[in-house]
């Protein structure tokens, strides 16, 4: 959104008086974007092979030989995830926990790149590697009902350049993404409605798109723990006696951020790479920390209340990594966020074995 702080306070002048712009640009927190590669002279965007080992949101990911691409085992816990959601959802859930399906390939990310979109600014990808690939795997399909470990999978590739190869997707998975559309086909010619592409996204994988890391600042969600640190900028946005419209023109600068994408409306509104998160609803390093330290999906208000002040220091130790909007992903119809989580003390140990993911929707 802003490039520095002194673009922050350009932009900001025309819509908030002196000290509310500062208040603002203090509070703006370093985060890396995802940007398209430009575009042919045809017009046409830029396929997702030119750069072995680039940066890139869907599609495959390339691996060198010996580094497979990560199976979900069918959990011992299936039939406790199956029951989260309505009968229907629940059977698609055991038949897929059945068939032990490949991952849905969500993103690589280039750290070389990372560390050099970073120099010389509020460094946010200072505590990742700086050489390699991050990969980013999701179940898609039970993840929506499976905060944790299990529905994620993140790898720290550190194989030069010349030693990957170009993946095609697993036959398996392949053929229930190929199910998947057919079965949206057999709907749409029901009441008529256009017919899903052949490449279109899945809950198996989504298009591959090309993209460069921009280092940007952005302002803290009302919802995040970073508001939080921020207790004259909550207060100011909480208050009722809003004479001035603050709070409004506030709330209509976050919208115009993070509702549009390259003059889309609505889509890849929420993809970023650290930084704090653009939460659906609560900050998600909540449920990271619950899912983490009890075992289960949620807290009743109860037990929030009896362990708050643990959780309040728990959630504080988690990091985001990488959250990406489903719908951008899909570059279809899709609801929700995915949040790639990680304590401090697993980043800085390189324990991405250890990642959590977190789904949301409104």
């Amino acid at each position: 959104m802003f490039d520095t702080p002194a673009d922050a306070q350009a932009q900001l002048a025309p819509y908030f008086s002196r000290p509310q712009v500062e208040m603002i640009v203090g509070a703006l927190e370093p985060a890396l974007v995802f940007r398209p590669l430009p575009r042919d002279k045809a017009g046409d965007r830029a396929e997702g092979r030119e750069s072995l080992g680039g940066t890139r949101i869907g599609g495959t990911p390339d691996l060198p030989p010996g580094l497979a691409w990560p199976r979900r085992a069918n959990p011992a816990d299936g039939e406790a995830i199956a029951g989260r959601g309505n009968a229907k959802a629940g059977e698609a859930m055991r038949r897929h926990f059945r068939k032990e399906l490949p991952f849905a390939f969500f993103a690589q990310v280039d750290l070389g790149e990372a560390a050099g979109q970073a120099r010389g600014k509020s460094a946010p990808a200072a505590a990742l590697p700086g050489q390699g690939r991050l990969l980013f795997f999701y179940d898609l399909t039970a993840g929506p009902w499976d905060n944790g470990t299990g529905s994620a999978r993140v790898i720290w590739d550190e194989s030069p350049r010349e030693n990957l190869v170009v993946q095609a997707m697993p036959p398996d998975l392949a053929r229930a993404a190929e199910a998947h559309r057919a079965e949206i086909a057999t709907v749409n010619r029901a009441f008529k409605l256009p017919l899903p592409k052949p490449d279109s996204g899945t809950p198996y994988g989504g298009p591959a798109r090309p993209v460069r890391l921009h280092a940007t600042l952005r302002p803290p969600a009302v919802e995040s723990l970073e508001m939080e640190a921020r207790p004259a900028l909550k207060a100011a946005l909480a208050r009722d006696d809003d004479e001035a419209g603050f709070r409004d023109a506030y709330q209509d600068l976050f919208a115009k951020a993070f509702d549009s994408y390259h003059g889309v409306a609505n889509a890849g509104r929420r993809n970023q790479l650290l930084g704090s998160p653009l939460p659906e609803q609560s900050d998600p390093r909540f449920e990271a920390e619950v899912v983490t330290r009890f075992g289960v999906q949620h807290l009743d208000r109860d037990r929030i209340a009896a362990h708050r002040a643990e959780i309040e220091a728990g959630q504080r130790t988690w990091r985001l990594l990488l959250q990406i909007d489903v719908g951008d992903f899909l570059q279809a119809d899709g609801e929700g966020t995915v949040y790639f989580l990680i304590r401090d003390t697993d980043l800085s140990e390189r324990r991405f074995d250890r990642v959590v993911a977190v789904y949301q929707q409104t």
